[in-house]
């Protein structure tokens, strides 16, 4: 008998993850998998209820429970299981760069299939200051954003909650020089603006920040955009939104395995959507690729 895990972030989708879960597990197990459920952050969960091998991870929550659980699963064992995450986050990266589509009323036989074909796709993984990110890590006023809603934030979200962050941020930030280093190679050096360092072009604005970025090229692509002020930043916003912004005076797009980013100011980091501290900031490739299921 194989086991399958689910993770569900129980706050998720208004408490929709937890039902979700629920009908998943009724459902594999009448299928002859042995399912074992956690309804509770992933870094609470002892290493002994994660170290058997498992066919699949199933994750019901948003990106940011996705990595958490990819993170838990590589501390723990050798070879974790096929990720196959259920969206019910903000924004769901990962979920549409896969192309997955599940819906409500044939859930429960959609992922029982896609489990049994077994489909995957070996993707890229990095680590920001030792922490796993999936998709993208952003420097600078981004991230000042994700900082200032987590301080805030009281439950579940949405993409209202972003406007009053958002909106402070816009007021207070005050863009601090960055200098990055991509391979050993100086690529900025002092300049004020944004970094923005991932895997996959999708990002939480609806449109792509790293248009050329393939999560499964062994590389890490890296976009800075020089950025003074806030007229700047609402320019560069409006060129982002036209798929404009590579073409930016003063814009630099680059690839790299190992980047480094420091300013003498603490600028803050966001992993993922969560915040990730402050820079500096190493950031590099994982040795090895994670397995997804892809339908």
């Amino acid at each position: 008998m194989q086991d399958i895990l689910i993770f569900s972030n129980p706050i998720s989708g208004r408490g929709r993850g937890r039902n979700i879960a629920l009908r998943l597990e009724h459902r594999l197990a009448a299928n002859g998998f042995r399912v074992r459920s956690f309804m509770e952050r992933a870094d609470r969960i002892a290493d002994a209820e994660l170290k058997s091998p498992a066919r699949a991870a199933i994750v019901i929550g948003g990106d940011g429970t996705l990595r958490t659980v990819a993170q838990r699963l590589i501390e723990v064992t050798d070879a974790p299981p096929p990720l196959l995450p259920i969206g019910l986050g903000t924004a769901n990266l990962m979920v549409r760069h896969l192309g997955l589509r599940w819906m409500d009323e044939s859930m429960e036989t959609d992922v029982a299939e896609a489990i049994q074909r077994g489909q995957t796709a070996m993707l890229d993984a990095g680590r920001a200051n030792g922490k796993l990110f999936l998709l993208m890590v952003g420097i600078g006023f981004d991230a000042h954003i994700v900082h200032e809603l987590d301080r805030a934030r009281m439950g579940p979200i949405n993409l209202a909650s972003y406007l009053e962050p958002a909106a402070r941020a816009l007021a207070g930030y005050s863009f601090p020089p960055l200098s990055v280093t991509i391979d050993g190679q100086q690529a900025w050096e002092a300049q004020a603006g944004l970094a923005f360092v991932g895997n996959v072009k999708e990002y939480g604005t609806m449109f792509p920040i790293l248009p050329n970025a393939r999560p499964d090229d062994g590389l890490l692509d890296v976009c800075l955009l020089p950025c003074r002020d806030q007229l700047e930043l609402m320019k560069l916003f409006l060129h982002a939104a036209a798929g404009e912004h590579l073409y930016a005076e003063g814009a630099a797009y680059r690839s790299g395995k190992q980047i480094r980013i420091e300013s003498p100011s603490p600028v803050p980091v966001q992993i993922d959507g969560d915040p990730g501290g402050y820079a500096p900031v190493e950031i590099d490739l994982l040795p090895f690729r994670l397995p997804f299921i892809v339908g």
